[in-house]
């Protein structure tokens, strides 16, 4: 488990979006936009937008559009979360 990838905002964002997760025709789904992650973890949206790529691009979230929110925490992100 790479804990180094987590020990920056990125963990900040991900717990965001795991604690606010909702559920959708029986998928989870975090339905925040980058702007309403930025409010919570007190960080710009730039900020925000750079992480959720980075954690795009390392197999931690999928996106379902390219629009507002409506991102997936894949097992990986959900494993994270669990042991931090």
């Amino acid at each position: 488990m790479n804990w180094e990838f987590f020990s920056n905002n990125r963990y900040k964002v991900l717990q965001c979006m795991a604690q606010r997760r909702i559920e959708l025709n029986g998928k989870e789904i975090v339905p925040l936009s980058q702007q309403d992650i930025a409010d919570v973890v007190q960080l710009s949206k730039k900020q925000v937008n750079i992480i959720i790529n980075e954690l795009k691009e390392n197999g931690y979230i999928l996106q379902k559009s390219p629009t507002r929110g409506k991102y997936f925490l894949t097992p990986k992100a959900l494993n994270i979360v669990a042991q931090m």
